[in-house]
């Protein structure tokens, strides 16, 4: 059971990994990011509400309800999700995805700087020590030191923006409506950054595009919400949550190692140090977060 868990958890982290090189080769076919992320979030939710619709009525399998309050809650938190694609998808327009892949998992040090700031848990040592050996990592990752004058500017600040989105996420997702089903949970998460989604980019859409939107809108969103989601629920109940935390992280080398098959995206021997020392640290700040 634990070996299966595992490898549920593996191929989820393994599917994340996919959808920003799924972008760029979407983008160099001459779809928008308004496009793309319209079509993946409409086509997820819909996905999603069709699921729940037939196991908690038609299948009969038994979930706790979700409250209205709740519900309205996870709609609101769904705009962060919402942001955090909104801003990773626009900085592949400007970085390498190995790069946008970096900048995103900076949300593990930030988050323990929202804990910090907002519910007054102060960071241990191991975790700072994490924190900083992250930050090293970065900029060996993202090679910021010899490519200081070529790095897009703009496109690394979308791409931390998506991270702080992320942790945001990750904070607002974790503590609403714990007892209700993850996809009932993950319904009504999509619902909101749908309606955000549609504030942002609704006057950007191409009705032009719609055969590309629906084709590599369903392929995004298969990777990107469905899949993961899919593994995630099956798996992580089999495993410890420090196991799940470092498998989930195995979700930057995957978004490099797609980049560099589907892209051929160039990636230095500095930065995969760099990204190394990356996993290391966030495999440790989820054993230390765990045994706390």
């Amino acid at each position: 059971m634990k070996l299966q868990g595992i490898l549920f958890v593996l191929f989820g982290a393994i599917s994340y990994g996919l959808p920003a090189s799924l972008v760029k080769i979407a983008r160099a076919e001459g779809l928008t990011e308004g496009n793309i992320l319209f079509f993946q979030f409409l086509l997820a939710f819909v996905f999603l509400g069709i699921v729940y619709v037939c196991l908690t009525r038609i299948g009969g399998i038994k979930a706790a309800p979700i409250r209205t309050y709740d519900k309205r809650r996870l709609i609101f938190a769904g705009s962060a999700l919402a942001l955090t694609n909104s801003f990773y998808f626009a900085s592949l327009a400007y970085i390498p995805v190995a790069i946008a892949a970096v900048m995103l998992m900076q949300s593990v040090w930030i988050t323990s700087v929202l804990d910090f700031l907002f519910k007054k848990v102060l960071p241990t040592r191991g975790q700072v020590l994490c924190i900083m050996v992250i930050l090293v990592g970065t900029v060996l990752a993202t090679n910021v030191i010899e490519r200081v004058g070529d790095i897009s500017v703009i496109g690394l600040a979308y791409s931390f923006m998506a991270g702080f989105c992320y942790a945001i996420t990750i904070m607002m997702t974790n503590s609403l409506a714990p007892n209700a089903s993850s996809i009932g949970r993950a319904f009504y998460l999509s619902l909101g950054a749908l309606i955000v989604i549609c504030v942002i980019w609704g006057r950007h859409l191409n009705i032009a595009e719609l055969y590309l939107s629906l084709k590599w809108g369903s392929i995004i969103a298969v990777f990107s919400i469905v899949l993961p989601l899919w593994c995630f629920t099956q798996g992580m109940p089999k495993i410890t949550a420090s196991m799940g935390g470092v498998l989930s992280a195995l979700e930057l080398p995957a978004s490099i190692i797609f980049a560099i098959i589907l892209l051929n995206e160039k990636v230095s021997v500095l930065q995969i140090v760099g990204v190394l020392l990356i996993l290391v640290a966030i495999a440790s700040v989820n054993i230390i977060t765990t045994k706390r």
